[in-house]
């Protein structure tokens, strides 16, 4: 009974094989939620970086969309 949890996760791991090196190498750079070898640190970092430059931006926005689509017409 518990192939059908067996074959999605193999199809899972099939679609993850095709189309994790297409995200990889054609996706946003200073894209850090839920990628391979990329971290918290690496994010804070980034912000940190683009952050002190001389022409940079005085402020961060931070939002949370979580209901956002909840109720479309």
């Amino acid at each position: 009974m518990n192939m059908p949890c067996m074959l999605d996760r193999a199809m899972q791991a099939l679609y993850l094989l095709a189309v994790d090196p297409i995200s990889e190498t054609r996706g946003d750079f200073n894209s850090y939620g839920f990628r391979k070898e990329r971290s918290t640190a690496d994010a804070i970092e980034q912000a940190f970086v683009a952050l002190s430059r001389k022409n940079s931006a005085e402020w961060v926005l931070e939002g949370d969309m979580k209901a956002c689509f909840d109720h479309t017409s």
